[in-house]
């Protein structure tokens, strides 16, 4: 039997020309809705700082930009400039 998923209404507030983007793509059908958009994107961050996370306890730290640009590579993104990952960038 599936678990019901739970959920709970919060309010978030974003840029006007995000919000008329979000409701432009709704409406288009580019997206199902816009609470199911954002809470997906929330969860991707989630993920992804979870991950980071797990990275830098298992390297006692941030780790060397060669493997950051490594994974970047990998993933088809462009690579970081050493003054992005004095920054923070990843």
């Amino acid at each position: 039997m599936a678990r019901e998923r739970k959920t709970r209404k919060v309010t978030v507030t974003v840029p006007e020309e995000i919000a008329v983007t979000l409701d432009r793509w709704r409406e288009g059908g580019r997206i199902e809705s816009v609470s199911q958009f954002v809470a997906e994107s929330v969860q991707q961050r989630m993920d992804r700082a979870q991950s980071v996370a797990t990275i830098e306890r298992v390297y006692g730290g941030k780790p060397p930009l060669e493997m950051i640009n490594h994974g970047r590579r990998l993933l088809g993104l462009p690579p970081l400039t050493e003054d992005e990952y004095a920054a923070g960038a990843a």
